[in-house]
């Protein structure tokens, strides 16, 4: 680890005036006062909250327990319900633990992504994940099934499966920290597939590798959206432009697409 940042984790926290909080009531939240310790990456991270800072920020808990704020300019704050210490030395090492955790899977997250601790409120220390929200693979998805040309429809799915599954198969080079759904995928400015979830050991990590674990896996999630979009697009065409699709090395991709229209079509 860099000597300075070492140095800086080891810094006390200085104190300022708080107000009660506990599991239950509206979380602490890092702000102007958060010292440069207790952020990673110091620098970018200092300018993310400044960002987010300009707005009225409003936090909302999950049935999960997780605690998410939906800041101005696609900005997503996530807090799990166990990123909350009870002490300085355990939420110091939340912080590394978390550093790490970035750095082994760096080359699928964004680099728009930041990790805070909010200083404490009652002797607690939360922490939190900060991203920018690129679109989604959930809304290309929803957004290709809505294409009124079938050749279009077929070639916008099918590379949002492909998307899906090139996401699962670099996952098997990381740690299983990253929950990789359609809506936490997402297509930054310059194109790249990233991941804007949480990452996190305590996550519903999946790593398929073989075809038809990658096809158990994605097939759920292309499910519900075909279903949805069945009655308003021509399904004979689209199942001839599927057919008529050469995918390649992911041809079994293909095949599954084809399959979920065909079984919707017969029912």
């Amino acid at each position: 680890m860099d000597k300075t940042l070492n140095q800086a984790l080891q810094a006390k926290v200085p104190k300022k005036p708080t107000t009660p909080s506990t599991r239950h009531h509206l979380p602490e939240f890092p702000d102007e006062y958060t010292p440069a310790q207790w952020i990673w990456p110091p620098f970018a991270g200092r300018c993310i909250l400044d960002k987010i800072f300009k707005y009225a920020l409003r936090a909302r808990l999950q049935p999960d327990g997780t605690w998410i704020i939906k800041a101005k300019n696609d900005w997503r704050c996530y807090s799990k319900s166990h990123w909350l210490y009870e002490s300085e030395e355990a939420a110091r090492e939340a912080l590394r633990a978390n550093m790490r955790m970035h750095l082994q899977c760096s080359p699928i997250l964004s680099e728009q992504r930041c990790v805070v601790v909010a200083f404490p409120i009652n002797n607690t220390w939360r922490l939190w994940q900060i991203v920018h929200v690129e679109p989604t693979l959930a809304e290309d998805l929803a957004k290709a099934l809505q294409e009124e040309q079938p050749d279009k429809l077929a070639l916008e799915t099918f590379r949002g499966a492909t998307r899906h599954a090139d996401a699962l198969q670099q996952s098997t080079r990381y740690p299983p920290l990253l929950n990789l759904t359609l809506e936490n995928l997402g297509i930054d400015a310059e194109r790249q597939l990233v991941y804007l979830g949480c990452v996190d050991e305590e996550t519903n990590a999946i790593q398929p590798t073989t075809e038809e674990a990658l096809v158990e896996t994605i097939k759920p999630a292309f499910t519900a959206p075909i279903a949805q979009a069945l009655p308003n697009i021509d399904v004979a065409a689209v199942v001839k432009e599927f057919e008529k699709m050469d995918g390649f090395e992911q041809q079994y991709l293909v095949d599954m697409l084809t399959q979920l229209v065909k079984n919707f079509a017969n029912r």
